[in-house]
C-alpha cells in the first residue's frame, strides 16, 4: 500500500494556526475589474460583472500580496459540485493554482489542488461567460500538476487526511527522472500534509453550512462564502492562499526555477508567514 494513501493526523503540532497567522494578514475585498466583458451590451452580464470580487491578502510588505478569486471551473472532468478558488501569488503572475473543495458528506471533505506553474490567469479566464463568478477553462492551461487530498474526522474528533492522487507527469519533459520522483514525493508528503493541516481548521465553517442548509446538495454556494463573518471569510481565503502558495513554491523550486520568477512571490508569502 502507498503510504500517502494511509490516513494520518491532519493537525501538525507546534505549527501556527490560521487564527495566529491571520493576525499578520489584512483582507481587502474589491470589485474585480481585471477580467470583465467590456464589449458586451447585455445588461445582465454587466450586472454580473459588477458583482465579481477579488480578495487581496495584504502583509506588512507591499510586495507580498496574493490574490484570491472564487471561480467557476470548466474542464473535461466535471467540477460542478466543487467550490473553486484561483490564487495568484501576485497580481498578473505567471504561475497560479486552483483549489477545489467539496464536502461530500459530513465525513468526507475533498481538497483538490491544481498547479499551473507556467500559466497566467489571463490564459484561462473566460470573462464573457454570463456568470456572477469569473469562469476559467483548465483545458487552456499549458501544464497542470495535481494533488488530491481527503480529510475525514476520526472517532476521537481528530481530523485525518489521506492523499489519493498526485500527478506530475505534465512536466516530466522539463526535468530529469530523479527530479520528477522528488517532486512527486514532495507533493505527496510535505505539501499535502501542510495543506491538510490548514484546511482541517476550516472544516467547521464548511460543515456548518452543509449540515444546516444543504443536506442533499454537496455544493456550499459562493453566496454563503461571501456572507461569512469577516474572521471566517479570512480563514477560508487564507487557507486557500497558503495552500496554493506552498504548492507553487514546491513546483517553482524544482521545475520553473529561472524560466519565470513569479513563483518566488509564493515563496516570499510562505516565508513571511511560516
Amino acid at each position: 500500500m502507498n503510504y500517502s494513501s494511509v490516513t494520518k493526523p491532519a493537525k501538525i503540532l507546534n505549527l501556527e494556526s490560521l487564527s495566529d497567522l491571520n493576525e499578520r494578514l489584512y483582507l481587502i475585498r474589491a470589485h474585480d475589474s481585471s477580467y470583465l466583458d467590456t464589449k458586451s451590451t447585455d445588461h445582465k452580464k454587466a450586472e454580473n460583472n459588477a458583482e465579481r470580487f477579488v480578495f487581496n491578502l495584504q502583509t506588512s510588505d507591499i510586495n507580498i500580496q496574493p490574490t484570491i478569486r472564487l471561480v467557476n471551473c470548466k474542464s473535461i472532468r466535471k467540477y460542478t459540485n466543487y467550490q473553486c478558488f484561483v490564487v495568484e501569488p501576485k497580481e498578473k503572475a505567471t504561475g497560479i493554482a486552483v483549489v477545489m473543495i467539496k464536502l461530500d458528506d459530513p465525513k468526507a471533505f475533498f481538497c483538490n489542488v491544481r498547479i499551473l506553474p507556467l500559466t497566467a490567469l489571463s490564459d484561462i479566464a473566460a470573462p464573457e461567460t454570463d456568470s456572477k463568478l469569473l469562469t476559467i477553462n483548465l483545458e487552456k492551461a499549458k501544464w497542470i500538476l495535481k494533488t488530491d487530498i481527503t480529510i475525514t474526522p476520526s472517532d476521537t474528533g481528530e481530523a485525518l487526511y489521506s492523499v489519493h492522487d498526485v500527478d506530475v507527469s505534465a512536466v516530466s519533459d522539463l526535468i530529469t527522472n530523479e527530479q520528477t520522483v522528488e517532486l512527486k514525493r514532495e507533493l505527496e508528503f510535505q505539501v499535502s500534509r501542510l495543506i491538510a493541516h490548514y484546511f482541517q481548521q476550516i472544516l467547521r465553517i464548511i460543515a456548518n453550512e452543509g449540515a444546516e442548509n444543504h443536506s442533499k446538495n454537496t455544493l456550499f454556494p459562493s453566496e454563503y462564502i461571501l456572507k461569512l463573518p469577516q474572521d471566517q471569510l479570512k480563514e477560508m481565503l487564507s487557507a486557500n492562499a497558503i495552500s496554493a502558495c506552498i504548492a507553487l513554491e514546491a513546483v517553482g523550486y524544482t521545475v520553473v526555477q529561472d524560466l519565470n520568477r513569479d513563483w518566488r512571490a509564493a515563496a516570499a508569502f510562505i516565508n513571511y508567514l511560516l
